[in-house]
């Protein structure tokens, strides 16, 4: 949000959310489960968008919803540009600062040399990092090399980059990225 452009009032924003989560909501959801406020509002419907799943620690834009909430991008979205073309729906979000226990589902996608134990190899760094493994599989092609895809839990943005620099290091790993996100 532009500094010169003020936050949205509730007034403003009435027409896109309602302002009181239902309690059958809240019991599906848990209270606080995205660990993120919407500065000025107390109670607010807020989830993370699924284009993006930003985490702990990385810059993050919230976007008034019709009817579901504030939805909440990484700074870094490609459709956060999308969402400037309504600017007024724009909303100032932060990480909330007093949960650090806080668990992010991330997906991982490695490039990897097709090689007796490189997945053990793997999987022994991510757990070496005291890292759960949600998922994992992997795919050869005809290339001599391999595709894993491995689901893991972070507790923030520091976690992930520690656990990408570990598995760079494994022998044969050729490439590590966040999988679903562009850019």
């Amino acid at each position: 949000m532009p500094a010169t452009q003020a936050a949205p009032s509730a007034a403003h924003l009435a027409p896109y959310i309602s302002f009181e989560t239902p309690a059958c909501v809240r019991r599906v959801l848990g209270s606080g489960e995205e660990k993120i406020k919407v500065k000025g509002f107390d109670d607010l419907m807020v989830f993370r968008a699924r284009c993006c799943s930003p985490i702990r620690g990385e810059k993050i834009v919230g976007y008034v919803t019709r009817g579901k909430g504030v939805s909440v991008h990484s700074a870094t979205c490609p459709n956060v540009v999308n969402l400037l073309y309504d600017p007024e729906r724009r909303i100032e979000v932060e990480w909330d600062k007093s949960d650090a226990v806080a668990r992010y589902t991330v997906k991982l996608t490695m490039e990897v040399e097709d090689r007796k134990g490189l997945l053990a190899a793997v999987s022994a760094k991510i757990a070496g990092i005291n890292t759960n493994i949600k998922n994992m599989e992997a795919r050869t092609g005809e290339d001599k090399n391999a595709r894993i895809d491995v689901t893991i839990e972070i507790s923030d943005l520091k976690h992930l980059e520690k656990v990408i620099k570990s598995l760079r290091g494994v022998e044969g790993v050729l490439g590590v990225e966040r999988a679903g996100r562009a850019g």
